[in-house]
């Protein structure tokens, strides 16, 4: 089965992926400096300077994940709309996914979140910028996917936004968002899933129901990838007879955010598989359903190996193959303007030798 590695060096070209059958169904992450794009995972560690900052130890994990997420999406909600913070439910969901993607680059660091609570309404949205900028370097194709959650970061964004947004941002940390999200381990990392109870929180009863949309429970998705992938034997031809191989590939037709596909992200860990070896993809006819579990592929770290759609199954069974094609775009896209920016680079440091060289003697 051809393998496709779109998290190749940005020096390369991205790999031509080929189309590929479903072969296991799931039921209906302030300054920000990149690194240099050599694993094939990244997520971003960030190191801020900040006034009466201690250090801290890594995130410990929380006995209860997905209470602890529902309550944050739910403090979330309410603190966006006591800032008044209007319709456009993407930018609150925008700054919890960004603040996914980023952790504490070291446990003997000044601690993280009190750097980020520290900042103004400029440099919050500077750092916002900078995460899904660098974010975009290294999976252009998740990045894209999710670009409804940060195109708003292209505008200018007035001080009553900015004042709702650094309201977001301060009740997610407080609330306890890097206990979630900020482990080294992606174990840890993927105990559950914090963007869906925030996009469910965020949106009306009347929304979700118009949308068709209803998020299996993290509970009950765990239990249904155990008894799935106990259960592979039954399923379409293309894994092992009993048990699943790197290189399977795992698809949820209509995945909302990723739950299911966490779930059985999580159980492949337990029985020592790494997910980053197999193929993943996950459709949604959701646009910010879609943009999450873009997100959230990078935040479990499910590996270079990941498709995500936004499109309706049923209209369109091609659509994985679809969503490869545009995947192949971007990246060429993101090669031309690396290649460009290497080119100016460059020629920018000739123009300063050639100045140092002519320059006067003292």
């Amino acid at each position: 089965m051809t393998q496709l590695d779109l998290f190749a060096d940005l020096a390369d070209h991205a790999a031509e992926p080929e189309p590929i059958p479903a072969t296991f169904a799931a039921s209906p992450r302030v300054n920000v400096a990149p690194p240099p794009p050599q694993s094939p995972e990244h997520r971003q560690s960030v190191t801020v300077e900040s006034p009466a900052s201690r250090p801290s130890g890594r995130p410990r994990p929380v006995r209860d994940p997905h209470r602890l997420a529902v309550e944050i999406g739910e403090a979330v909600a309410e603190r966006w709309h006591n800032r008044h913070g209007g319709s456009a439910i993407e930018v609150p969901i925008g700054v919890v996914a960004a603040l996914t993607l980023i952790g504490q680059k070291d446990p003997g660091d000044p601690d993280l979140k009190a750097q980020i609570l520290a900042q103004d309404g400029p440099q919050m949205i500077t750092m916002l910028r900078e995460i899904w900028s660098t974010q975009w370097l290294h999976r252009p194709d998740l990045i894209d996917r999710a670009r409804i959650l940060h195109e708003w970061l292209n505008d200018d964004v007035d001080d009553y936004r900015m004042a709702a947004v650094l309201a977001v941002a301060e009740t997610a940390l407080k609330r306890g968002l890097f206990d979630l999200t900020g482990h080294a381990d992606p174990f840890l990392r993927s105990a559950t899933d914090v963007l869906s109870p925030v996009m469910m929180c965020m949106r009306s009863h009347g929304a979700r129901l118009g949308l068709g949309e209803f998020h299996t429970p993290a509970p009950l998705a765990e239990s249904i990838a155990a008894v799935t992938v106990s259960e592979m034997v039954t399923a379409a031809a293309g894994f092992a007879a009993q048990q699943p191989s790197p290189g399977d590939h795992i698809h949820d037709p209509a995945a909302g955010s990723g739950g299911l596909l966490r779930a059985a992200a999580q159980l492949l860990r337990e029985r020592g598989h790494d997910p980053a070896t197999y193929r993943w993809s996950m459709v949604d006819v959701d646009h910010i359903a879609a943009a999450c579990a873009a997100v959230n592929a990078i935040v479990w770290s499910l590996g270079p190996h990941v498709t995500v759609a936004c499109a309706d199954s049923l209209a369109n069974p091609n659509a994985v193959e679809d969503a490869m094609k545009e995947a192949r775009a971007v990246y060429a896209h993101r090669d031309e303007v690396v290649g460009k920016a290497q080119i100016m680079a460059t020629i920018r440091q000739t123009q300063h030798l050639l100045e140092q060289a002519h320059a006067p003697a003292a």
